[in-house]
């Protein structure tokens, strides 16, 4: 469904002219569990959304991975587990629409930089991804009126 607020920020169109998809590094799903950065997020930029790419075919097994960043390790995604079992190479996952596997936000302002982390809490039989991030950046300021 389209937002019914769209167009009334005037700001609306040149956020979507400055939003561009980002690749991220390749991340390995049978790695050792634990923390890994993949995308750096410049000082004033909006992520609008996260989604995953896969690179080699995931074998779930028993497999639990949250994308966040160093404030919340769930802002994106919180426990994504393939729950096919399998997930084919070049299959894009957006998340955002799972009740269970949403993260607490589908976008966040950064006013200062950081880096969107995956964090493997279970490692997947076999796998890898990258990540896709729509970046918006150059936001113009909001002069009060």
């Amino acid at each position: 469904m389209a937002n019914p607020m769209y167009g009334q920020n005037k700001f609306d169109n040149i956020i979507d002219a400055t939003a561009k998809w980002y690749q991220s590094d390749e991340l390995d799903l049978t790695s050792t569990a634990g923390v890994y950065s993949v995308f750096s997020v410049p000082a004033g930029a909006y992520v609008l959304g996260v989604k995953v790419l896969v690179t080699s075919a995931i074998t779930a097994g028993s497999m639990d991975i949250d994308v966040g960043d160093g404030d919340d390790p769930d802002m994106f995604i919180d426990g994504w587990d393939g729950t096919a079992g399998s997930v084919a190479v070049n299959t894009i996952i957006d998340v955002s629409g799972s009740a269970l596997e949403a993260g607490v936000a589908t976008g966040r302002y950064y006013s200062s930089a950081d880096t969107i982390d995956v964090d493997i809490n279970t490692v997947a039989t076999a796998g890898k991804i990258k990540l896709l991030v729509l970046l918006a950046t150059h936001i113009p300021e909001v002069a009060p009126h």
